[in-house]
């Protein structure tokens, strides 16, 4: 676990692990409706149990997570998986108290950098055409991102820098 600050405040990150399951439910009652659909892109009120277990369902190489708590838990999560075609699908979320500030900048930053360490080269990333906090993120984890608009989502290609 690592301590560092944003906006000012301090956040500890650490990798997600299967039984922070709880942690997860916990979270989601720090998001307002808005961010929910944004991340999920559709309603929902509390996790599942099937969408809590797939949630924390990290291998720590083909699925990650990295997540931001402060002390009252869990404030974001930066995740990637294997997708379609052996992509890496990444998706981040922030509690909306701490949007604004960096946090999901940050948090992709890393994940992007524990991908690269795992030969990992590019993330894809699917949001919602309105989203601009989303498009600014991934403009700032690779320059040379890629995006297209389709019936109302925006898709992104974005290459990791490779390690030196």
């Amino acid at each position: 676990m690592t301590t560092t600050r944003v906006g000012g405040r301090r956040v500890w990150l650490r990798l997600l692990q299967p039984g922070d399951a709880d942690l997860i439910s916990r979270f989601f009652w720090r998001l307002s409706k808005e961010t929910v659909y944004r991340r999920f892109f559709s309603p929902i009120t509390l996790p599942n149990e099937p969408l809590l277990k797939k949630l924390v369902d990290v291998d720590h190489c083909d699925r990650e997570a990295l997540i931001a708590l402060d002390d009252q838990g869990i404030v974001g999560v930066a995740r990637y998986g294997t997708g379609i075609g052996g992509s890496h699908d990444v998706a981040v979320v922030v509690a909306d108290d701490w949007q604004g500030q960096g946090l999901g900048g940050l948090l992709i930053r890393r994940l992007g950098h524990i991908a690269r360490m795992r030969g990992i080269a590019s993330f894809h990333a699917t949001m919602l055409g309105d989203n601009a906090r989303a498009q600014s993120l991934v403009r700032g984890l690779s320059p040379r991102a890629t995006m297209r608009f389709e019936s109302g989502y925006v898709e992104a290609d974005i290459p990791l820098r490779p390690t030196a």
